[in-house]
């Protein structure tokens, strides 16, 4: 895992890529040909040796690439290729060499996680993709559909001279996802590349063009027993985890008390040659809706590996959380960048380079509760006006939200309600109309909707499709994003085997009866894991990667943040009404409604605009 960066109208020099030095602390270095300028930090994983180092060139001097990730099938991409003499065994070899000899449309055939740029001098042009379900992110500064930079990360963009303008309009999007989807930011002229897409770049007029590599979801097969889907399932899982356990370092491995941490681990052990050490998170005084520690050291215990508590509590969470938001760089309302952060530093205390995770197992296999009830949502629409009034007096946020959607217009506002924290009335008391001009509903519908058809999702149901624009939308732009941002922060690579693409294409092709019911979630997944680990584990009520921030936000933790925004004078008084969120915080401490997401997702706004734009 490394760090890469490029521009074309400056260089990038040293103090450039001290700004992403975390990325890649093992080696940095640059390359310049007329107004291309690329720079590359190494974290070395594969190919320990200087063959491994970069920017990197082809032997005939045409081609060069800066590379971030692992393509996990490069040796079988290696056998295809010959009359090569490679200097080593990194898969940044590989892809560089198979990339000159099979063109930029053979992105399409790499299984891994990554975000690189390819510079071929005899076409004048520059290429940056992002692997298909954007695990590594890379963001672009433009002006009047020109590139002048690129960076894994937004404050590269910043040490190469972009400006940090807010983009006050897209803040709704924000408020109703908890993410700012792909491609934008709440940055003017910063963009995210999407997932699964390249950017043309021509050298000499730095015009972009920008196409998707990885479209179409896979046919549902209604032909396919559960018996053969689940040997299948235990086959491309198994050879998943093998993959990713692909390294010349030690591998660490994520440890929650769900199934599918433990499944991983289970099988992780089975396929390594070496030990599996284990991390979890816990806190102090917190209950057991989101302390996982006790059933965390009993699935280690069953399946034999060690594990490493770190345990946490509400006064490192105040003082640590903005500087996570800096981490972080965009705002993301998840809860989890905290744990990830102390987690990822004690890895790297520990020697580690790589981890493994769980993420991006709920997304195919239906493991969140807002899917359960989306055929309802659909059919409860065409019921009577009188019917779909009377169910919004219900309180509950959930619920509240499930309403929302029975009484949209459509299945893509439907799903905008399913997501949105907050509604349009919502929006309107919180935010100062007066002054700023803000998306309408219709923005984030139409979002959805361009990914909705980009995707081919219009024969799908909407269950299945939910599920796919998860994988696509929420999983790169919130989960992976925060997950990247911080582990690498730590010189951390984080691997996430359930993303492997065969086994993607595999669950994805599964019809919603293995993984789905009204109040059954990850079905055929839950029955894999039966071939391995007890019915305690993997039946336990889902937790998620949370912290105690409920509890939290009704005490001293809570008063401190509302204190802290009421008395600040910077552009988020000026944006946001303050009276406002301090009603939510009482009607949260009173236990009238629990705001905590709301107000979580207002918190690390309030903190990130604090950071930028004081």
């Amino acid at each position: 895992m490394c760090g890469i960066i490029g521009t074309l109208n400056r260089e990038v020099n040293k103090e450039v890529l001290n700004a992403i030095h975390h990325r890649g602390p093992d080696y940095q270095s640059s390359y310049h040909w007329h107004n291309v300028s690329l720079g590359h930090t190494r974290l070395s994983i594969v190919d320990l040796s200087s063959a491994g180092n970069q920017p990197m060139q082809t032997d005939c001097g045409n081609y060069t690439i800066v590379f971030n990730g692992e393509v996990y099938n490069h040796q079988e991409l290696r056998k295809e290729l010959s009359g090569i003499q490679f200097k080593g065994h990194s898969d940044t070899e590989t892809i560089l060499y198979y990339l000159r000899e099979k063109g930029i449309e053979a992105v399409k055939k790499f299984n891994g996680i990554f975000a690189f740029a390819f510079l071929d001098k005899l076409q004048n042009k520059l290429f940056i993709a992002r692997d298909p379900f954007g695990v590594k992110p890379v963001y672009y500064h433009s002006l009047e559909g020109k590139l002048l930079a690129f960076c894994s990360e937004i404050k590269g963009l910043f040490a190469l001279g972009a400006s940090k303008e807010l983009d006050c309009s897209l803040l709704t999007s924000f408020l109703k996802l908890k993410y700012s989807p792909s491609p934008y930011t709440l940055y003017k002229n910063i963009k995210k590349v999407k997932p699964g897409s390249v950017i043309e770049v021509n050298v000499s007029d730095k015009k972009i063009t920008s196409y998707s590599y990885f479209g179409r979801v896979p046919e549902i097969n209604n032909n396919i027993s559960v018996k053969e889907a689940l040997e299948q399932y235990d086959l491309l899982l198994r050879k998943a985890v093998k993959r990713q356990l692909m390294s010349d370092v030690p591998i660490s491995l994520l440890l929650s008390g769900g199934v599918d941490s433990a499944l991983l681990a289970l099988l992780a052990k089975e396929e390594s040659n070496s030990e599996i050490q284990t991390y979890t998170a816990g806190y102090v005084n917190a209950n057991n809706d989101v302390n996982e520690l006790e059933d965390a050291e009993f699935s280690a215990k069953h399946i034999g590996v060690k594990n490493t508590k770190v345990i946490l509590d509400e006064k490192v969470f105040l003082k640590e959380l903005p500087k996570l938001i800096d981490f972080v760089e965009e705002p993301l309302g998840t809860q989890s960048i905290f744990p990830i952060h102390f987690l990822s530093k004690q890895i790297n205390e520990d020697g580690y380079k790589v981890t493994l995770t769980g993420q991006g197992v709920d997304e195919p296999w239906g493991g969140y509760n807002r899917y359960n009830p989306q055929e309802l949502i659909e059919s409860f629409r065409e019921a009577p006006q009188i019917f779909k009034g009377a169910l919004k007096s219900i309180k509950k946020d959930n619920v509240r939200r499930a309403i929302k959607a029975i009484n949209a217009n459509d299945t893509i506002s439907g799903f905008t309600e399913s997501y949105s924290l907050f509604d349009e009335t919502m929006l309107k008391k919180l935010l100062n109309y007066d002054m700023f001009e803000f998306k309408d509903k219709t923005f984030t519908d139409q979002l959805i909707k361009n990914n909705y058809d980009l995707y081919n999702l219009e024969s799908r149901s909407a269950t299945s499709a939910m599920m796919a624009l998860d994988a696509r939308m929420n999983l790169a732009d919130d989960l992976l994003i925060y997950t990247d941002k911080i582990s690498m922060r730590h010189s951390i690579e984080t691997r996430v085997p359930f993303l492997d693409i065969e086994l993607m294409e595999f669950a994805e092709s599964l019809p919603n009866s293995m993984k789905v019911t009204l109040f059954k979630n990850k079905i055929l997944h839950k029955k894999l894991a039966e071939r391995y680990l007890p019915k305690e584990i993997i039946y336990r009520k889902k937790r998620g990667f949370k912290t105690p921030r409920k509890q939290w936000f009704k005490g001293d933790v809570g008063e401190m943040l509302e204190a802290s925004i009421l008395h600040s004078k910077g552009t988020f008084g000026e944006v946001f009404n303050k009276e406002q969120i301090s009603n939510y915080f009482a009607l949260h401490r009173g236990g009238k409604v629990n705001y905590e997401k709301q107000l979580f997702s207002l918190i690390v706004m309030f903190y990130w605009m604090e950071n930028n734009f004081k």
